[in-house]
């Protein structure tokens, strides 16, 4: 339908093309919100997909805490042992002395990603954060797409007026 030429419209050429344009506008702003949409979505699996690697990291860490257990109750029962044979007492304490070097190495090490897991945490809350600020970023966006779309549909209600007048008049 010409919409510059010198034609004039009539009412219902001119109701078929605001409907047109309205409906045109209306659908641009829906796929608009469906893209945000997938890409919320997606940051968020993103997101969850990392904190369920961390929760299997302590799983696996809690494991390694159980079985450190059973080795000190087996150190505990052996030092009962060592009371009752106290000629075996050197070779044992010299054992056990190594053994706590390991285990003095292991905890070193497990504080070592505690302060890993410490600064990743850090840095998820910062992600949170900007993601935080983005979202209020986009809030305004959507407030500001909403008045636009406010001002150019009752821009339309004028001029559709407008030319029902004329219309009328002529």
């Amino acid at each position: 339908m010409p919409i510059l030429d010198d034609t004039p419209l009539t009412r219902k050429e001119m109701n078929q093309f605001l409907g047109t344009t309205i409906n045109s506008i209306k659908q641009s702003i829906d796929e608009r919100f469906d893209e945000f949409g997938i890409e919320i979505a997606g940051r968020f699996d993103a997101v969850d997909r990392r904190f369920d690697g961390m929760d299997q990291r302590l799983d696996g860490m809690d494991r390694r805490f159980d079985g450190m257990d059973r080795r000190f109750d087996g150190i505990d029962q052996r030092l009962d042992a060592m009371d009752e044979r106290f000629d075996e007492i050197d070779q044992r304490l010299d054992a056990m002395d190594e053994r706590f070097d390991g285990i003095d190495r292991r905890l070193d090490v497990m504080d070592e990603r505690f302060d890993g897991i410490d600064r990743r945490l850090d840095a998820m809350d910062e992600r949170f954060d900007g993601m935080d600020q983005r979202f209020g970023a986009m809030d305004k966006r959507f407030d500001a797409m909403d008045k636009r779309f406010d001002t150019v549909e009752s821009i339309l209600l004028r001029q559709s007026e407008q030319l029902r007048i004329l219309i009328d008049n002529s």
